[in-house]
């Protein structure tokens, strides 16, 4: 029998490994934590929207088979595309990576505040951000940019230098002159480049990464009942090696990766990679 919290997380890629730091750092005990990294599949944003509906639905799927006790989106897009009846009629409770970043700051912002949220072509088109920040009067203008570059340079492992730095000027020069007075990464995966976005824009505009608030939203409903340390099982689509690189550049260790085939009737486990 089972103590631990079992959650599943998901991404297109790697960027929702910015929200497995988060979650560890949140519970150092009591939680197994469950990643599906799409990476054969990456990225989401511009893919149509009924190719991400049937990828999702898959995932879904596939975290039903391991048994997870809750769903927590570490992609924006896949948010974005997802009506509220179809998060609401899971079997397990779903966590919006969205809902509680335009929460905290339709809550929490001052008057008159201007917002600019980057994204991917999908989120940007869906402007879940936009109407869920619209239902606040402190809030008198929200902007959007897609920056679709950035999560295949992200995923190629390239996240800082004169690439990044000119891929960023390329996307957010105009949008860093309007001095907005928040800026969402819109896209899990832009925090890997946050020091590049950081160093463009205004001292008095606050970034917000959206990881933050799922994680405080998974602490407020989560009963920890283990002591145990908390373990991540990664669960990859594509480059198996490859992502072991990068969750090693990331997190410091590789360990627990495994294959998946990505088939006809859905998502099945392969081989374990464990160095």
């Amino acid at each position: 029998m089972r103590n631990s919290l079992r959650i599943g997380v998901f991404d297109s890629g790697i960027g929702g490994l910015t929200v497995v730091k988060r979650l560890l750092e949140a519970f150092p005990e009591g939680v197994s934590l469950h990643y599906f990294a799409d990476t054969a599949r990456v990225p989401y944003g511009s893919k149509p929207v009924e190719t991400l509906r049937r990828y999702v639905r898959e995932i879904f799927d596939f975290f039903t088979q391991l048994g997870v006790d809750a769903i927590v989106t570490a992609c924006n897009t896949s948010d974005s595309i997802l009506s509220q009846r179809e998060k609401t009629e899971l079997t397990t409770p779903y966590f919006s990576i969205i809902d509680p970043t335009a929460k905290f700051l339709g809550e929490t912002a001052p008057d008159k505040s201007t917002v600019a949220v980057i994204a991917t072509e999908n989120t940007v088109k869906k402007s879940l951000y936009l109407r869920r920040l619209f239902r606040y009067e402190s809030i008198s203008k929200i902007l959007q940019r897609a920056c679709p570059l950035f999560v295949p340079l992200i995923e190629e492992g390239i996240w800082e230098g004169e690439i990044v730095d000119s891929i960023v000027k390329y996307y957010l020069t105009d949008l860093a002159k309007i001095q907005p007075d928040f800026l969402i990464l819109g896209c899990t995966h832009y925090p890997f480049i946050r020091s590049s976005i950081e160093s463009l824009l205004s001292p008095r505009t606050r970034i917000i990464d959206p990881a933050e608030y799922i994680v405080k939203n998974v602490a407020d409903w989560a009963t920890i009942s283990s002591h145990d340390s908390s373990t991540v099982e990664y669960y990859v689509s594509g480059n198996i090696r490859f992502f072991q690189e990068i969750l090693g550049r990331y997190l410091g260790k590789a360990e627990n990766v495994r294959g998946v085939d990505l088939t006809s009737s859905g998502i099945a486990l392969k081989e374990r990679v464990t160095s």
